[in-house]
């Protein structure tokens, strides 16, 4: 079988514009002899589900865009779509075949317009669907656990399918796909499974997730067939399935995964896609000569070119980066704007001065205004940024340490960004004393401690223990805490981790705060590794973006403790519980 993936990045634009688009590569396609093409979860519908209010003229129109792309596609096309399965965000993958658009397995409800089925569809007992294509078995996997479990089990496919419907994420190498074989899981998938495995890559910025592309094809034994570039539209064609044998000729190099290099490259496209997809060209910016303001400088300039960006120069006279920021304006060739009367007057800031400066350059160039608050800076240090005038903070979701990584990365290309050197500004004030020889070394073990509280899902004791420096964690977490409530008001941002700021938000007005008890460590959790940097462990994300209530998205370790809590508390409803407890329901 001739498998055809297409690596395609949809503009802004409606259903049948987007159709018209699958059917030319299509033809395309047909052209070089595919089989059966596959394209991406977020070709057509994007990979986050619309509201309940817009479901029905949704599944309307989406019906009538696929019943009439079945009749146009040269070639047997899989078409994946983001719908809502009862209260539940399902990917339904859909085959268009001999001028019919059948969902495959069992669909939403709403979808009595398809045909019943697909001759040769096979749906799985654990919710699992294959399909008959070219005398192969296609499985298809849409998440982590569903490979895991095309991998536990006896399955009878030739060729497993995997359409990522996760964003890029730092601290999960997988995200990258084919351009992070060597660190991923892929590989071990491939052998795991004893079946051609194809990684399918959406391209591009959707919301706030970006998608890197990288879709690659691995034989069974785990070499690597063919693939496509990070951050390139293209047609990736390769022999797969029930008699295919890759030679050794034939077998292609694994890319040399650089984890900076990709994040920067993200940040480009992701800012790039959520200004045109929009509809805007231009980006106002404020460069204060902090760190975070630089790289984002330098970044808007990457992604829309330098007569589009627009910079509020607004350093303070004893910055010791407002030459540095100066420069660097001259040197991008961006529009430079001097703020207007930032001496603070009555119940005015300095930074309510600021904003106003922005979204008054903003009107007057018709451009988006970007904030350069960082991960850390809204961790940390937020009153500095929120409220803001900013519709995107590009870094909301980079640690600083990162923003650091990536400048210097930028540096080796064109060095452009003067001045890298940590100053006291770039380091937050969490209540202790920092000597300027010490400033990397302290951001490092700040970031690794917001980093092992966020992403890693940690406790103030495990934080600690991590880190290795008992009051800096607790001066962290503390500070992280009291700014819960001002966070909610920063602008929305790229996600570039697996668990954003939001994720790890407390109940506003809670009252329980972590002490930092002694507790029993988590398996696998060895104080003795103490990160210096943000963690890069590999964390699963739901597709929908949001976390559960219930407990279920908790790391494992921590899953015993909270059925041990729930069957406390369902002991107290039948015992001897004082009376000002109440009544516990039995469930």
């Amino acid at each position: 079988m001739i498998i055809g993936v297409s690596q395609i990045n949809t503009t802004a634009g409606d259903l049948a514009s987007t159709a018209e688009r699958m059917a030319s590569i299509s033809q395309l396609a047909a052209g070089r002899g595919v089989d059966l093409l596959v394209f991406p979860v977020a070709a057509l519908t994007g990979p986050v589900v619309v509201d309940y209010s817009a479901q029905e003229p949704f599944l309307s129109d989406l019906v009538e865009t696929l019943s009439g792309l079945a009749l146009d596609v040269s070639c047997d096309c899989l078409v994946p779509v983001v719908v809502l399965e009862g209260d539940v965000p399902t990917i339904q993958a859909v085959l268009l075949r001999d001028g019919v658009a059948s969902p495959l397995g069992s669909g939403p409800q709403g979808w009595s317009d398809f045909p019943a089925g697909v001759s040769g569809s096979k749906p799985h007992a654990e919710g699992l669907t294959s399909l008959e294509a070219s005398g192969s078995r296609v499985g298809l996997a849409f998440s982590y656990e569903d490979l895991d479990a095309w991998c536990d089990e006896p399955h009878g496919s030739d060729v497993l399918c995997y359409l990522a419907s996760y964003g890029y994420a730092v601290d999960d190498p997988s995200s990258a796909l084919g351009g992070a074989l060597h660190e991923g899981r892929f590989v071990d998938d491939a052998s795991e499974s004893g079946a051609w495995l194809v990684g399918v890559g959406s391209l591009g910025g959707y919301g706030t997730q970006v998608f890197s592309g990288s879709s690659f094809v691995l034989s069974p034994d785990g070499r690597l067939a063919a693939s496509c570039a990070a951050f390139e539209e293209g047609l990736l064609v390769a022999e797969v399935g029930a008699g295919a044998v890759l030679g050794a000729e034939e077998e292609l190099a694994f890319e040399v995964y650089d984890e900076r290099y990709h994040l920067w490259q993200s940040l480009v496209l992701g800012i790039r896609d959520y200004l045109h997809k929009l509809g805007f060209s231009d980006a106002v910016l404020a460069l204060d000569g902090s760190l975070p303001s630089i790289l984002l400088s330098v970044l808007a300039t990457d992604a829309l070119g330098p007569t589009h960006v627009h910079a509020l120069l607004c350093a303070e006279a004893d910055s010791p980066r407002l030459a540095d920021a100066s420069r660097l304006a001259r040197a991008l060739r961006v529009d430079v704007h001097t703020a207007l009367e930032l001496a603070p007057s009555g119940t005015l800031s300095r930074a309510d001065l600021i904003d106003a400066n922005l979204r008054a350059l903003a009107r007057g160039v018709d451009g988006m205004v970007l904030s350069s608050a960082d991960k850390t800076g809204l961790a940390l240090e937020c009153e500095r940024w929120c409220p803001s005038a900013g519709w995107l903070a590009p870094l909301g979701d980079v640690y600083r340490i990162d923003v650091l990584d990536v400048a210097r990365l930028r540096n080796t290309i064109s060095s452009i960004i003067p001045g890298l050197a940590l100053v006291p500004d770039d380091v937050p004030d969490v209540g202790i004393s920092v000597p300027e020889w010490n400033l990397e070394p302290t951001l490092e073990r700040m970031d690794a401690s917001l980093a092992t509280h966020v992403e890693g899902a940690r406790g103030l004791a495990q934080v600690e223990a991590a880190v290795g420096d008992e009051q800096l964690a607790r001066a962290v977490l503390a500070r992280f805490h009291d700014l819960d409530a001002a966070r909610t008001l920063r602008p929305p941002c790229l996600m570039m981790s697996t668990r954003t700021l939001s994720d790890a938000r407390m109940p506003l007005g809670f009252a329980w705060q972590d002490q930092g008890r002694e507790v029993d460590l988590p398996r696998g959790f060895d104080p003795k590794e103490r990160p210096l940097r943000p963690l890069r462990a590999t964390h699963d994300k739901a597709s929908s973006g949001a976390s559960a209530s219930d407990g279920s998205s908790a790391p494992e370790e921590y899953q015993d403790m909270i059925r041990e809590a729930l069957e406390l508390l369902r002991d107290l409803s039948v015992g001897s519980a004082p009376d000002w407890l109440g009544p516990f329901s039995e469930n």
